[in-house]
């Protein structure tokens, strides 16, 4: 008797890439905090580890996030949160490697920024998903009802040229990460159950295929269903967390 060969399908088609491009710092660097442990490699001018490090900021690979406030972008020119020039630029370069499946673009608003940064952006957006449709443009916009720009003005411009708008950097992260996801593939030959001895027991946690796998064998199993807390939502296990360290007796309030 053997235990069965165990493989989880990967998705065959070509690589779908993420291009991020940031108008400032700030969110880049929240951005590559929340896709560095889900999509690799990952790249920045702007880097949080050394094997980050883009090797030319003119020219994306892999998974990408560009912060084009940077001084190498910005000398010469006006900031990206008052001229959209460069990053239209940028998005149209990146928009036509096939490779890259998704842009992501903040949309930052308030007193000194661009003054209607939509008008600019949603157009360029409309080109490139018409050019490619199964191209995916995530913009988060970052504003407040009481911006000059008006918040939910830029959000309807995005919305119609087909952007998928978030307004938080959490939700806009998670959207991304969670459609990049790389599947894998992990393959290991059959081995006798002899070679565990005799009266193998198992516990076996998650994954019920390996415990049907054991039994249908004369192994003896145990089964436990295990799900990681809240999904795997890092910022919901948070608040778990919280509210049990708030509630030690385990019981919600």
């Amino acid at each position: 008797m053997t235990i069965d060969n165990w493989q989880l399908t990967i998705d065959n088609s070509p690589p779908r890439f993420l291009r991020g491009l940031f108008s400032g710092g700030t969110l880049a660097v929240q951005a590559l905090l929340g896709l560095q442990a889900t999509l690799s490699p990952l790249y920045s001018n702007a880097p949080l580890r050394p094997e980050q490090a883009l090797a030319d900021s003119l020219h994306s690979q892999a998974h990408t996030i560009l912060d084009l406030g940077e001084d190498e972008f910005t000398q010469g020119r006006l900031h990206p949160m008052l001229d959209n020039d460069l990053r239209l630029r940028r998005l149209r370069q990146e928009a036509a490697d096939p490779e890259v499946g998704l842009i992501l673009l903040d949309v930052v608003l308030g007193e000194g920024a661009h003054p209607n940064p939509a008008s600019e952006l949603a157009p360029a957006i409309a080109q490139v998903k018409h050019e490619r449709a199964e191209l995916e443009v995530v913009a988060l916009v970052v504003g407040t009802d009481e911006d000059p720009q008006d918040v939910t003005a830029q959000c309807e411009q995005l919305t119609q040229a087909g952007a998928i708008v978030f307004r938080s950097t959490t939700d806009a992260v998670a959207y991304v990460g969670e459609r990049l996801r790389q599947p894998y593939r992990y393959e290991h030959p059959g081995l006798p159950l002899a070679q565990f001895g005799d009266g193998l027991s198992a516990i076996n946690v998650g994954l019920e295929s390996f415990y049907d796998s054991l039994t249908a064998q004369g192994a003896a199993a145990i089964q436990v269903d295990w799900r990681p807390p809240a999904g795997g939502n890092e910022a919901m296990m948070s608040i778990l967390a919280k509210i049990k360290a708030g509630n030690p007796g385990g019981k919600a309030a």
